[in-house]
């Protein structure tokens, strides 16, 4: 197993880190056990009798700190069940990872398990006398008391990030994030800067097909291990897929050429290209931005009707597009150390990112005047300091926008407010 892909899943699920809490939990019983039968006796005199507690005192505290733990526990678990329904119905499906792999959260359950496991456990192992002294209850007081205040902080914290405008924050910044550090527009070279005839040569009869091997979603695409596995193999992969793609078992994924009589490893490439049963932020840039086109869909319809959080995430698509835009140069040819060609790829364009963010806000927010100025005013936020090609592909979709409204139709002063906006947008785009 790939070590991106076992990381994926354990980043993503629930139970990774309260079970390595419980772990840990168990190990400090052990060391606590072993100092108090080896070390506290012969230390009884020089501690102060504040930080010792005969087993039978022991025993009467670890109950109920068992109990109040599991209730804190219970409780967490309560208010994750109504913060992954509100996701779910309000803002959408899939914001609910969003949740789900929030380090908060799973550090809070793994502190109460770790609670949970040390006073159950320390319980278990008291033989209820009353003439040894020993300092684990001093320590499961400790763990107590911080089990109370991870409480007070996770109720805040679920608090804050159940209000949709910390949620399309906190989506913008990961996505901002991912435009930073995407290997597509940093690592490689461009088309034209190298030689033609290497693709001449890779004639599509002449490659190795290599097909999944299983169904779901790409979730990341190594650049730098398929660029190493190339060389080692003295071979040129070419990938047919993308990032967020969906792949059917014996779908092509990748074409590979190899030169002479080398050898290539189609297991070793499969298992470095993770899929998944759903698309995840890590490398999938469109798909951060689909959840802010999700959120803006929910707060748009008749049902909710808040065109205010449609706007802030029109606002913020608009951001990502214009961060995109000034960082835009999509590589497609990835060499080794010695300028061979190794890897090629098929970037998507940047029309591509600026269409899939407003085409669905557009057909379905088309009646709503401020929905339609809020497009615009996204519009003249990516647009504003790029260069021609960014500002030609803005101007593109400015005029497919105004060709699906019928401004004869509107209202003299919504005509005048959407003309308005769309000649600051032309200035923009000049």
């Amino acid at each position: 197993m790939n070590y991106s892909k076992t990381s994926i899943n354990l980043r993503n699920s629930f139970w990774f880190l309260p079970v390595v809490y419980g772990l840990i939990s168990l190990a400090v019983v052990g060391l606590s056990t072993w100092i108090d039968m080896m070390y506290v006796s012969q230390l009884q005199g020089t501690l102060p009798k504040l930080f010792l507690a005969t087993e039978k005192l022991a025993q009467s505290l670890y109950a109920p700190l068992v109990t109040a733990i599991l209730t804190m526990t219970t409780i967490s678990f309560s208010s994750i069940m109504v913060v992954l329904t509100t996701y779910s119905s309000q803002f959408s499906p899939r914001t609910l990872q969003d949740f789900i792999s929030d380090r908060f959260t799973q550090h809070v359950l793994g502190v109460f398990v770790a609670g949970f496991v040390f006073a159950l456990v320390n319980m278990l192992l008291l033989t209820g006398k009353d003439s040894r002294i020993i300092l684990s209850p001093l320590l499961t007081v400790i763990l107590a008391i911080t089990c109370l205040l991870f409480f007070i902080l996770f109720i805040h914290h679920s608090a804050t990030f159940v209000q949709v405008n910390n949620l399309i924050e906190k989506i913008t910044r990961k996505s901002l994030y991912i435009v930073e550090k995407k290997s597509e527009l940093y690592e490689g070279e461009t088309f034209e800067k190298w030689d033609r005839w290497e693709e001449s040569e890779l004639r599509e009869e002449d490659g190795m097909p290599i097909y999944s091997h299983k169904m779901g979603y790409i979730q990341q695409i190594p650049y730098s291990k398929l660029v190493d596995l190339a060389t080692q193999n003295e071979s040129i992969i070419r990938l047919n897929s993308d990032v967020g793609n969906y792949v059917k078992e014996g779908s092509r994924i990748a074409t590979v050429w190899m030169k002479g009589s080398s050898t290539f490893s189609t297991d070793n490439f499969l298992n470095s290209i993770a899929i998944g049963t759903e698309r995840i932020n890590d490398q999938d840039l469109e798909f951060s931005i689909q959840k802010l086109v999700d959120i803006a869909l929910r707060a748009i319809s008749p049902s909710v009707n808040d065109p205010h959080t449609a706007v802030n995430c029109t606002n913020r698509i608009g951001t990502i597009l214009s961060k995109i835009g000034h960082t835009y140069d999509p590589k497609e040819a990835f060499f080794d150390k010695e300028r061979n060609l190794r890897v090629l790829s098929t970037p998507k364009p940047f029309f591509q990112y600026l269409y899939k963010s407003f085409y669905q806000i557009r057909h379905y927010g088309k009646d709503d005047v401020s929905m339609l100025n809020g497009i615009l005013d996204a519009l003249i936020i990516t647009a504003d300091g790029q260069r021609k090609e960014i500002k030609a592909d803005v101007q593109r979709f400015h005029q497919y926008l105004l060709t699906s409204i019928d401004l004869n139709e509107l209202p003299d002063l919504d005509r005048e407010f959407l003309l308005h906006t769309s000649e600051v947008l032309n200035d923009v785009c000049k």
